[in-house]
């Protein structure tokens, strides 16, 4: 199920669109380490201001009282000018810098808020996609032959071979594709940003990009490797997977 699984998180969130938090973060971040340092720079431009004008006021005022200094009070008032324009051109580069990056975040942040699902949507009526017992369910299980903790995400349940298996709520078929354990998986998106991914189909019926309803056939059902007539379902909600037993109905 792990490729099945992935496509389940593209589909919720978008390749591009998985990374928007984190880059929001990150300008957050710059946006106020470049405000800091334009501050800093603007305090030693106007310290370096200060000290050029107590220069100035000091070559003025000893500059016939004291000709033998002349042209070292001179020097030094060139260099504290040098730093005092040096410095205010450095915190207008990074005041300029500072406005960049806050649009960037504006951006970026008004282009996440229109893109994210919101959380309260309902869930869509789910029903099983087939009948039977319930074989597993989700969280974690510990393997009877390794004796490994692993985390399943969905139902399993017990079905009878060529049973029809049915889409567990209206939508679109996004994904059919073969399974290391045996048969196909089918993913469905359907409103609200919800994914099913029903596996355990020795045969499909459906292929991307079909529109299924409710109950509608999507193939049937057939043994995996263990020769067990297990059907899975999964779902998805955003880039997270939630236990389906609350969400669905019985056939």
């Amino acid at each position: 199920m792990i490729r099945a699984a992935a496509l389940v998180v593209v589909l919720a969130a978008g390749s591009a669109r998985a990374q928007e938090p984190a880059a929001l973060h990150r300008l957050t971040e710059r946006e106020a380490t470049l405000a800091d340092q334009a501050q800093g720079k603007d305090r030693v431009a106007r310290d370096q201001a200060r000290a050029a004008y107590r220069l100035a006021r000091k070559r003025q005022l000893g500059f016939l009282a004291e000709p033998d200094t002349r042209l070292e009070d001179a020097r030094a008032l060139d260099l504290a000018l040098f730093a005092a324009r040096r410095s205010a051109g450095e915190a207008r580069s990074l005041r300029e810098e500072v406005a960049r990056v806050h649009q960037e975040r504006q951006a970026l942040g008004a282009a996440a808020a229109r893109t994210t699902p919101p959380p309260a949507a309902a869930p869509p009526h789910f029903a099983r996609p087939v009948r039977g017992a319930v074989v597993g369910q989700a969280g974690l299980r510990r393997d009877p032959v390794t004796g490994v903790e692993v985390r399943q995400d969905g139902l399993q349940i017990l079905a009878r071979m060529n049973e029809p298996v049915r889409a567990p709520a209206s939508g679109t078929v996004r994904l059919v594709e073969a399974q290391p354990q045996g048969g196909y998986a089918v993913v469905t998106a359907h409103e609200g940003g919800w994914v099913s991914v029903v596996s355990g189909l020795r045969e499909v019926s459906v292929k991307p990009g079909d529109a299924v309803a409710g109950e509608g056939e999507v193939g049937l059902a057939g043994r995996n490797l263990d020769g067990a007539v297990v059907v899975s379902l999964e779902l998805w909600r955003g880039r997270a997977a939630v236990d389906p037993e609350p969400l669905v109905k019985k056939r």
